[in-house]
């Protein structure tokens, strides 16, 4: 009996094959068509981020291990299961919140769980059992959201640059590191993004979830497989930096870019793999799987799952109704929803002007690489010096909507990359509110130091942090329709004759002082 015959004898033996292919057809249709832009824009990041391009391999994989165990597969096919309608139905809820608040990750995660949602729906809870690792390896498919792609950049980068520099003085190279940039006296590498290693981490972190998936051994030799995928990572990658830093100071500056850069990235993942099936290898000489590293992985044999039971024939077909119009009023919900407000405000050309004659102001131009980065609609950064002489920075920078990507960098990201250190971090209530909350930041470049203050300016709400922030854009879209915001970033140099509390008294006195106007610019 093939799977279809399955499928119909489960739906029903009153019904022939055509219509449980219809109905199976008419529900990926409806899918599909609820999910397109979703699908366009998982397309468009597996090709324009290199960290994810491994991603067009993901289905792939899924897909051969569907067809390695098809037998065992075809022979879970069981009843319809409600569950599946009720996965279908949060699928659809998350593709119209992902569509209200325009957060395409919410829509990439509703993509796979109505995969799950379909084979529960049409094969029962067995048939999901069976391929549960396949369609939960789908997940790995999913691009995360820009954010968490910064903050783990920002971290790979510190952690790559100080295990780097470590390895070039090991090589009795003289060698100083100023926040991520490596002075080598004539050269200074700066360890940028693309050099943090998410290039590596995550198709390496996928490649060795499948390796644990494959692993003919224990459950905690499986566990260590995937844990060793991030130390690996970061190793590894730090050796590259070290290697770069060595050729430059040997061979000059052109060693650190084009060609030999690009090909050191290939050789540096080559060496990933080694080091991780030097991991399988440890594990399977001195673990429970003893026997030979290549023969510990290969494709799993799974038993076929016992059939579930469950409702047939018409209350099994009028389930499958149920989630088919799951599906289409999730669809009804996407088509309905009305574009973002955008308030009307006033642009910071016009910031310089609220301060009187007594102050010196001047506008400082942005840099066209940070700001197609950020990706903001109005942006302003002005040095501020006051009638007692006192330096202040002004930075903000605004959103009409906070969606396809164009969110906020957080200092914390940035000021490391220009060899300044975070030496202390706060989130502190302003004075008046203590719901209204800010990041302090103590930053030391050497015998400098500044006081930094900053915070997201959201719909009338002060908010420190980014996952509050987040959970409130998410809010604000649905119940306001408005997904508008500003980042503001104040600062002031601390004088090697003050203390931090005179600091923070003149930059608490400026900030009240800011907040005065700003809503004129960003409307609450």
């Amino acid at each position: 009996m093939t799977a279809i015959d399955r499928m119909s004898s489960s739906i029903g033996g009153a019904f022939p094959n055509r219509v449980a292919v219809g109905l199976f057809a008419a529900a990926v249709a409806a899918l599909i068509f609820l999910f397109w832009d979703a699908l366009g824009n998982l397309w468009s990041r597996w090709g324009g981020q290199q960290e994810l391009s491994h991603s067009y391999f993901i289905p792939v994989i899924s897909a051969w291990l569907v067809w390695t165990n098809r037998d065992a597969i075809r022979r879970s096919i069981g009843a319809p299961s409600i569950v599946g309608v009720g996965l279908l139905g949060v699928a659809g809820l998350l593709a119209v919140l992902g569509q209200l608040t325009h957060i395409y990750v919410l829509q990439h995660i509703a993509i796979v769980i109505s995969i799950a949602g379909l084979t529960a729906a049409f094969g029962g809870l067995s048939l999901l059992q069976a391929t549960a690792a396949p369609i939960a390896f789908l997940f790995f498919a999913v691009p995360p959201p820009y954010w968490v792609i910064t903050v783990l950049s920002w971290k790979f980068q510190q952690m790559s640059s100080v295990i780097g520099v470590a390895m070039i003085e090991a090589m009795n190279i003289p060698v100083y590191l100023s926040g991520n940039v490596i002075d080598l006296g004539d050269y200074k590498l700066a360890v940028a993004e693309a050099c943090s290693g998410l290039r590596y981490l995550f198709p390496f972190m996928s490649i060795g979830v499948m390796a644990a998936y494959l692993f003919r051994g224990p459950l905690w030799g499986k566990a260590l497989i995937v844990a060793a995928t991030i130390p690996i990572t970061i190793l590894m990658n730090s050796f590259r930096i070290a290697v770069t830093g060595a050729l430059v100071q040997a061979y000059g500056a052109q060693h650190a870019e084009g060609a030999l850069h690009f090909f050191e990235g290939w050789v540096v993942f080559l060496l990933c793999l080694a080091a991780l099936f030097a991991v399988v290898w440890l594990i399977t000489r001195f673990g429970a799987a003893k026997g030979n590293a290549l023969d510990a992985i290969g494709a799993p044999e799974l038993e076929p799952v016992k059939p579930s039971k469950g409702a047939t024939g018409i209350a099994a077909t009028g389930g499958l109704f149920a989630g088919l119009a799951v599906a289409f009023i999730g669809l009804a919900g996407l088509l309905s929803t009305d574009n973002l407000i955008i308030p009307e405000r006033k642009t910071f050309a016009a910031v310089p002007a609220e301060f009187d004659d007594s102050w010196r102001t001047q506008v400082r131009p942005m840099d066209p690489t940070v700001a197609e980065v950020l990706g903001a609609d109005d942006t302003i950064v002005v040095d501020l010096v006051s009638p007692d002489n006192q330096f202040y920075n002004l930075y903000v920078a605004y959103l009409e909507a906070q969606r396809d990507g164009r969110s906020w960098h957080s200092p914390r990201q940035c000021i490391p990359g220009g060899g300044w250190q975070i030496t202390k971090h706060d989130i502190l209530a302003t004075d008046d509110n203590a719901s209204r909350t800010y990041n302090r930041l103590i930053i030391q470049n050497r015998n400098h130091r500044q006081l930094v203050y900053y915070w997201y300016d959201q719909r009338g709400r002060m908010v420190a942090n980014e996952f509050r922030m987040k959970f409130l854009l998410m809010f604000d879209a649905v119940v306001k329709k408005r997904s508008d915001g500003a980042m503001v970033r104040l600062m002031t140099p601390v004088g090697a004759d003050e203390t931090m509390a005179d600091a923070d008294a003149r930059l608490k006195k400026q900030m009240a002082e800011i907040k005065t106007f700003l809503p004129d610019y960003v409307p609450e």
